[in-house]
């Protein structure tokens, strides 16, 4: 069965960029996202119809995103996804997203999960989709890049959330993960770096009762910063971004 490709194509508006002209990560995971949403709508599985016909929800858990170039103001976009595999649990899915003359400046790896939203329970996914966009079944669970904790950090910050923050899965939309984690860091930073690759895993979903609080470690040596965020004693999320300078 041949792995079916689905693209859409997209103008950087003001409101996805930072102050430096540079599309935000978390605007940028937005619109991979929503490559994925229309190609799943067409199979009348994508988030909103998950949650209304049977109750369940795509969450993910896993990216690697490696940005050879990151999109700026006003760049048109040609952004692609690929479902490429699954197991019993887990379904994969590839993006991409490139100018208009071919240059892909990111690509992306990620993992999803079905989950019942009502139990918060993981729920065998193959079984509830009869169309799998030639994803192969396969018998192995991907492996993505593991990320260590440091025993301390450099920047502590607690944040808020809001209704606003909250998706039709009933949990923090994890786009606004990306926010928080970039929040900490040093604005003369931000605007002299650029991020060249993220790894990210989703440990324990976020709601409006939370208290997250985000931290960040430096790795002067290799370049790197580390994010975990924690509610209370509960990790939520770890990633680590490798960075450049612009």
């Amino acid at each position: 069965m041949t792995k079916e490709t689905f693209s859409i194509e997209t103008e950087v508006p003001y409101y996805f960029v930072n102050f430096t002209g540079d599309i935000r990560l978390s605007a940028l995971i937005d619109i991979m996202l929503l490559t994925s949403e229309k190609q799943l709508h067409q199979a009348d599985v994508d988030s909103t119809e998950m949650v209304e016909n049977n109750g369940l929800g795509w969450v993910v858990v896993q990216y690697h995103l490696d940005i050879l170039q990151m999109p700026t103001l006003g760049q048109k976009l040609k952004v692609t996804t690929q479902a490429t595999s699954y197991n019993k649990y887990f379904f994969y899915r590839n993006f991409w997203v490139e100018d208009l003359d071919g240059n892909v400046l990111a690509k992306a790896q990620s993992a999803f999960v079905l989950i019942d939203i009502k139990e918060r329970k993981i729920v065998g996914a193959a079984d509830r989709l009869d169309n799998k966009f030639g994803a192969e079944e396969v018998n192995r669970i991907q492996r993505f890049n593991r990320i260590k904790i440091p025993d301390d950090y450099d920047f502590k910050q607690p944040q808020h959330i809001g209704y606003y923050n909250i998706d039709v899965n009933k949990h923090v939309n994890n786009s606004y993960y990306f926010d928080w984690m970039i929040d900490t860091l040093d604005t003369d930073f931000i605007a002299s770096h650029r991020i060249k690759s993220m790894d990210i895993k989703y440990e324990k979903e976020l709601n409006l009762d939370s208290q997250p609080v985000a931290y960040a470690k430096f790795d002067n040596t290799n370049n790197k910063s580390i994010h975990w965020i924690k509610d209370g004693d509960v990790l939520n999320v770890t990633a680590q971004f490798e960075w450049e300078d612009k």
